[in-house]
């Protein structure tokens, strides 16, 4: 087979990689969906060894590049590197978190010939499972760029944001398929098979959503309902850095003055709540008196971020990223420490085998919680914290809802970002967790993007980036976990079991010499399908 132009192979691949940031948030222009992979299609189609691997790895680091360009800004912005080795830190984020797409190129021309007449479906299958086994920072996977669209996102609650992945690299196959069926005189019936399948699923899912929708409504008719207010100071990095020094207790007093102006105008608000590190350590720091003095005077609850501290083992003081719940009578909950720790953030990953690693400014030295803590508060509320890093982590989250959460409480601090994409792709996928689950989630974030979202995983309400604000709004407590929530990934792990059903068979009707340059992709996808199996089979770190 004579090779395409290796112009047009780069061309097409970073294309259907790099156009992956207009269809995520804040653009959003999902309607590129359906067609963006095709380019890709077409020139791994073409490919077969080493030439498809590399090529895949471009699209990957295409891609990751791409979508987390806010890197540079938030590495060289907060910390004492400069912006070019802003730039390689996201060049090796990119190498490093593209490599799925590697393993897919690799596989793609084998997964079709493999899957025959059926190779749309199992083009999709080979992409979802790639996708879900990746060793990613930032779980972002196609299907949630969707997640306003709930007239067909709700199948989310059966299958996980994997279907509609799948949806949307089935759609894209079937159109590869009339394209080479125009350009190469391909069989046309797989396409024609793939679309019927298509329909179907997309059938399917607007069914299954609209009758979710309907038992959602139905619910909200007759469920508790609690009235909350979400505060957004808009304090960012250097506004905070600047008023501790002028004042201990400017923090904490100015988002004082924001739930007083809010109480004067709504005495109806039962709970304040304030986003990650909002208090400057406890509640009964003197720093923070006056926020304990506007609950005693109020009767309105408050749950917030803070810090907390205490001797390890070793002598030495251990911190924590906290949250607290203060009751209307002042009295201080049993607190709540994060869980998992977002590394290059929190904590310095390989530090104490690379020293070097300690001299970068802006990483914490935080240490992790001892689990989910379910609160129990006004009006019926099980409320759970998700502070920043956790609230994306469609695991982690599973964890509280199987717990009895009917309401998930997202608390961040996005400043450290900019005014770049990562506070809308953050907002997003913490958004999703309420379709996929079925539980509302509120949002407080200092800077923004603050929110209100319902069961349906709708956005009730929701403040602008980088703006001073206020949200009150009645919450209503439905609580409709679905298949998802009990089975958690079965449609990615599928996908994954049908991959490795066709590689195997194909390495066993391989006759070729086999060595382990032609072979190690496929430890690899073998490797990552074991290791997920056994975190989510033995229960191995938070997110298992």
């Amino acid at each position: 087979m004579r090779l395409p132009s290796p112009v047009l192979i780069v061309v097409a691949v970073v294309f259907s990689g790099a156009i992956q940031a207009a269809v995520s948030a804040p653009l959003s222009w999902i309607w590129l969906h359906p067609i963006a992979f095709v380019p890709a299609f077409w020139a791994f189609d073409r490919l077969e060894g080493r030439n498809a691997l590399l090529a895949g790895w471009l699209y990957g680091v295409a891609a990751q590049a791409t979508i987390f360009s806010w890197v540079i800004h938030t590495v060289s912005t907060f910390s004492n590197l400069p912006w070019p080795v802003a730039v390689l830190i996201l060049g090796l984020f990119a190498a490093v978190f593209g490599f799925y797409g590697a393993i897919f190129g690799w596989g793609f021309a084998h997964v079709k010939r493999l899957s025959g007449a059926y190779w749309p479906l199992g083009i999709a299958a080979w992409f979802v499972a790639c996708e879900f086994l990746n060793l990613q920072l930032f779980p972002y996977f196609q299907g949630v760029a969707w997640y306003q669209v709930p007239d067909i996102f709700l199948v989310t609650a059966v299958t996980g944001v994997a279907g509609i992945s799948f949806l949307i690299f089935l759609a894209n196959a079937v159109l590869y398929g009339v394209l080479d069926w125009r350009l190469r005189g391909a069989p046309l019936a797989p396409a024609r098979g793939g679309a019927i399948v298509l329909a179907l699923g997309v059938l399917v899912s607007i069914g299954y959503s609209q009758v979710r929708l309907g038992a959602i409504a139905a619910a909200e008719e007759s469920a508790p309902e609690v009235v909350l207010g979400m505060v957004q100071t808009n304090q960012d990095v250097f506004a905070r850095r600047d008023m501790a020094s002028r004042r201990k207790t400017a923090i904490a007093d100015d988002h004082v003055v924001a739930m007083n102006s809010a109480y004067a105008a709504h005495p109806n608000v039962q709970a304040f709540v304030m986003p990650e590190g909002a208090l400057q350590g406890r509640p009964n720091w003197p720093r923070n008196f006056r926020v304990r003095r506007f609950v005693r005077d109020t009767g309105v609850e408050v749950w917030t971020g803070g810090a907390s501290s205490k001797k390890g083992p070793d002598g030495r003081r251990q911190w924590f990223n906290s949250a607290f719940r203060i009751h209307g009578s002042g009295e201080e909950d049993v607190r709540y420490d994060k869980n998992v720790l977002l590394p290059f953030g929190e904590y310095m990953p390989f530090a104490s085998v690379l020293p070097f690693l300690k001299k970068i400014q802006g990483v914490g030295n935080y240490q992790p919680g001892d689990g989910i803590r379910i609160y129990e508060a006004v009006d019926q509320v099980r409320f759970a914290y998700l502070i920043c890093y956790e609230a994306i982590l469609s695991r982690y989250v599973r964890r509280a809802v199987n717990q009895g959460a009917n309401l998930l409480v997202n608390i961040t601090y996005d400043a450290w970002f900019g005014d770049t994409a990562c506070p809308h792709q953050h907002f997003m996928l913490s958004a999703l967790q309420a379709a996929q689950y079925g539980v509302p989630l509120v949002r407080s974030a200092t800077t923004g993007i603050s929110a209100f979202v319902d069961a349906r995983g709708v956005i009730t309400d929701t403040t602008e980036i980088f703006t001073r604000d206020v949200l009150v709004r009645p919450v209503k407590l439905v609580r409709m976990p679905g298949i998802y929530a009990r089975l958690g990934d079965w449609f990615a792990w599928g996908c994954v079991l049908l991959c490795v059903v066709l590689l195997v068979q194909a390495e066993r009707r391989n006759t070729a010499p086999r060595t382990w340059r032609s072979r190690w992709p496929l430890g690899i996808f073998l490797f990552a399908a074991a290791a997920n199996a056994a975190v989510v089979t033995f229960g191995l770190g938070p997110m298992g």
